[in-house]
Order: C-alpha cells, then sequence, then structure tokens
C-alpha cells in the first residue's frame, strides 16, 4: 500500500551537523525527523531513536544519513538492526547507500560494518578531543612507558598479543607499539 513512510533519525556527529544530516535525509523522501538534542554530547544516549523505534510502523523506513549515527558499537548496532527486522521495519543509510531490504553480499556487509568502526573510531577521537579541550588540558600525558617497561614489553610481546602487553601497562595498543618503534629506531 501506498501509506509507508520514511522517517528520519539524526544524531550530529563531528563530521555531519544537524543541518545537513537534515538536508539530506529531507531529499530522500523523509516526511518526519526525530533528531537528538545537539547538546547531547554523550556517545552511547539515543532517547530519539527509542522514540522512533518504538513508533514506526511495520513497512516504514527509518532513515540514517550512515549507520554510525545509529550506535556506539557493533554489538548495539546489531540488536538495533535485529529489532528493527523483528518489526519489519527497512533501515536504509543513504550515503552508505545500504537497504536493508536489499540483499548485499557478505563482502559489502563487512564492508559496512568496517565503515562503522572507522566512523565510530573518527568520532571517538574527535569528542575525546572536544572533551580536553572543554577542560582545558593538555593532549600530551606524562607517558606512562618509561624505558625499562618499553624493553620489558618487547620481552612480553613475544608471548602475548600486543593488546594484552598494552593493557598490563595500561596504555593503548598504538601507544604501545608507537613506543616500540621509537626504541627499536633510537637503539
Amino acid at each position: 500500500s501506498n501509506d509507508k513512510m520514511k522517517l528520519g533519525y539524526i544524531k550530529q556527529t563531528t563530521k555531519e551537523q544537524i543541518e545537513q544530516q537534515s538536508e539530506l535525509l529531507i531529499a530522500n523522501g523523509c516526511i518526519k525527523l526525530y533528531i537528538e538534542p545537539s547538546n547531547n554530547i554523550n556517545f552511547k544516549s539515543r532517547t530519539k531513536l527509542f522514540e522512533a523505534i518504538n513508533s514506526i510502523s511495520t513497512g516504514d523506513t527509518l532513515v540514517v544519513t550512515r549507520l554510525s549515527v545509529l550506535s556506539y558499537s557493533v554489538q548495539n548496532l546489531l540488536q538495533i538492526m535485529y529489532k528493527l527486522e523483528e518489526k519489519k521495519v527497512v533501515l536504509e543509510a543513504v550515503e552508505q547507500k545500504y537497504k536493508s531490504n536489499q540483499s548485499h553480499s557478505m563482502d559489502e556487509l563487512i564492508f559496512y560494518l568496517m565503515e562503522f568502526v572507522e566512523d565510530l573510531r573518527k568520532e571517538k577521537q574527535a569528542v575525546g578531543i572536544y572533551r580536553a579541550k572543554e577542560k582545558g588540558k593538555r593532549l600530551g600525558r606524562p607517558s606512562k612507558l618509561n624505558l625499562k617497561k618499553v624493553e620489558k614489553a618487547i620481552y612480553l610481546k613475544q608471548f602475548n598479543t600486543s593488546s594484552q602487553v598494552a593493557n598490563r601497562f595500561g596504555v593503548g595498543t598504538s601507544t604501545l607499539l608507537r613506543h616500540i618503534a621509537k626504541l627499536k629506531k633510537a637503539g
């Protein structure tokens, strides 16, 4: 029947402001928009999304610009997708040309997930920088890794994954690998 509706959901990202997302969603036929308040920097909070999911009907389409607008983790994204599928609602991400009612190959799905993860990484980084600026903090923290620790880390890496070693020293994997690379260069 013709009374299928397209509803848009918007959460501001550092990459795409609310206005940009609105224009795109309206251009794609959305007749109603659910917009998270822009002061809601909180990564996990998605009150308007639940409102949208609760009020959307079978056969309708929930539209976002990118999948990363919907969620803060792959697991949570899959839960949302499952919930929409249960309600027989189509999910569309216009910039990524994703539509849940079209058959996508495994390769495509993996690509969508990779894009999602990359978007999130950038977003978390941007939010982190924004918060640090708000607090007036310097981003260069004093190093938790002195020479002795880096040498020990190199030793431990023979028997453990990088992330296990990084966790043990309370740093991120990239930080650990950067320190090791520096030391090897210096050596």
